[in-house]
């Protein structure tokens, strides 16, 4: 398993940051979005905070909404009666919903250009829930640039709209444009390719189906203009038997190597005892240089696998999930940026060539 071969290297925990809210503890910091910006490294990192009196016996779920052009946090409180809340993460309804016991938003933390040094953390208010779609908080952001601008995908949730994806875009990552939803519920792990094809935006995207027809699978779309998407196609679906049998969806973005693009995407296996929301892997696929929906070659084992002690012991036991990454073409060498166990943010480099071998390129 490569990722107990190659260097490892925590960058944030919870530790490390003050809660936003008052009152609230934050339970994660996780699945960052990666990107060279004037020299450094931005990442955009998932921040989970939730409230301190969320026991038993005194049920709360966390939600935000716009006044007077602020944030503004609420806790909506549920009786024993009204909410399971025997997990840790959610409140289970008696109508059958759930509700979040935390809520998300993003900060930008700068790292210098070799990832070796955290230069700033800023919290942004472009970077806060605000908007309807947005209330029960905001979530795994991906991040590419095409031609002079960010294109930043995220997970957004609401009552009214369920898990879907948004978008927004910015300049400089000071300015930020939201677009609204781009892809409706329950659909997530949406990641652009950065550059376009044949004069349109490709996306990868992961629906969820209610039915049991089909698995949870990579999808491929695209757009004339990155807001209104069309013409979708399967890209890969889990494999029974394999490490990825369960659901697949994309990690990081796409990134332009000599022999293609090198999408690495995550796997899931059934829960165990170990892994109780199931075993999270990630894999490689090499995608035609000309046809960014052309499968060159995907991995028949993990590529990276929870192997440390921040990965397999946490918030969400036995996850390793890549969400960035970037390209150094001088030293030929792959950084991973990764959530672990829902906690924490590291990074993994790993060498160009091995993850050709790994993809069978010898």
């Amino acid at each position: 398993m490569i990722a107990s071969t190659y260097p490892n290297k925590i960058i944030l925990t919870p530790d490390d940051l003050e809660p936003l809210v008052p009152g609230h503890k934050i339970v994660g910091v996780f699945n960052p979005a990666a990107i060279r910006h004037n020299e450094d490294i931005i990442l955009l990192v998932r921040v989970a905070e939730a409230p301190l009196q969320n026991g038993n016996d005194h049920l709360v779920a966390p939600r935000a909404s716009l006044e007077d052009g602020k944030t503004c946090w609420q806790l909506d409180p549920f009786g024993p009666a009204d909410a399971d809340g025997r997990d840790p993460r959610t409140l289970h309804l008696p109508d059958g919903k759930i509700r979040l016991r935390h809520i998300s938003h993003f900060r930008l933390v700068r790292l210098n250009s070799d990832g070796s040094k955290i230069r700033e953390v800023r919290i942004l208010k472009g970077l806060l829930p605000r908007e309807p779609w947005e209330e029960y908080g905001i979530e795994d952001p991906r991040t590419v640039r095409i031609d002079d601008t960010f294109y930043i995908t995220y997970v957004a949730i609401s009552q009214q709209m369920g898990i879907a994806t948004a978008l927004m875009t910015t300049p400089d990552f000071q300015s930020f444009e939201r677009h609204g939803i781009i892809f409706p519920t329950e659909n997530k792990d949406v990641v652009l390719l950065p550059a376009k094809w044949n004069n349109k935006y490709v996306a990868y995207h992961r629906p969820v189906s209610r039915g049991s027809i089909d698995m949870p699978s990579i999808w491929t779309s695209q757009s004339p203009d990155g807001i209104y998407w069309g013409r979708h196609g399967n890209l890969i679906s889990p494999r029974p038997g394999a490490w990825d049998s369960l659901k697949v969806g994309a990690g990081p973005p796409p990134v332009s190597i000599p022999q293609g693009w090198l999408m690495i995407y995550h796997g899931v296996s059934p829960a165990t005892a170990q892994s109780p929301v199931g075993h999270y892997c990630a894999g490689a696929l090499l995608l035609d240089p000309e046809n960014p929906f052309k499968i060159i070659a995907r991995s028949s084992k993990p590529l990276i696998s929870p192997t440390q002690p921040y990965e397999l012991h946490g918030y969400t036991p036995g996850v390793v999930f890549p969400t960035g990454i970037l390209f150094d073409e001088d030293q030929e060498l792959i950084t991973l940026f990764t959530g672990g166990a829902d906690e924490i943010v590291a990074s993994i480099s790993i060498p160009l060539q091995h993850v050709l071998e790994h993809l069978g390129f010898n």
